[in-house]
Formats: C-alpha cells, structure tokens, sequence
C-alpha cells in the first residue's frame, strides 16, 4: 500500500523549482534531486498548515469557517 504525501502537486513544482535554483545541488543525482524536491514540497505544505492552525487560534470565531483548506 503506497504512502500517500502530504504535499500536492503545486508544492512539488515550487520545491522543484526552488531546488533547481540552488547551484551547489547541481551535481546530485535524478533520484537524489527527487528525494530532496519532496523533503522540501512536505516542508511547504507543513508551512501552510501551521499558518492555517495559527490563524484559525487567532481569528475569532462566530460559526463560521473564514479560511478555505487548499
């Protein structure tokens, strides 16, 4: 049974992204580029949902849910 991320697709692409502009991971293997590209896609969706958790114990609430999970 396959694990499923807790990052979506859009965090893979930043990470990928991000990674791709850090000169000294140039020389690192497909397969390593991947392993790090996912560890730094799971750090950002970690990032928005403790902003989420911060604003939801911020924000007072009358019933209502003012944020919309991605």
């Amino acid at each position: 049974m396959p694990i499923r991320p807790d990052f979506s697709e859009r965090d893979l692409a930043r990470a990928r992204r991000i990674l791709s502009s850090w000169t000294s991971l140039k020389r690192l293997s497909s397969d390593e580029a991947d392993i790090i590209a996912r560890m730094v896609a799971q750090g950002i969706a970690e990032g928005r949902r403790h902003g989420f958790e911060l604003a939801e114990a911020e924000w007072p609430t009358d019933g209502k849910n003012h944020l919309k999970r991605a």
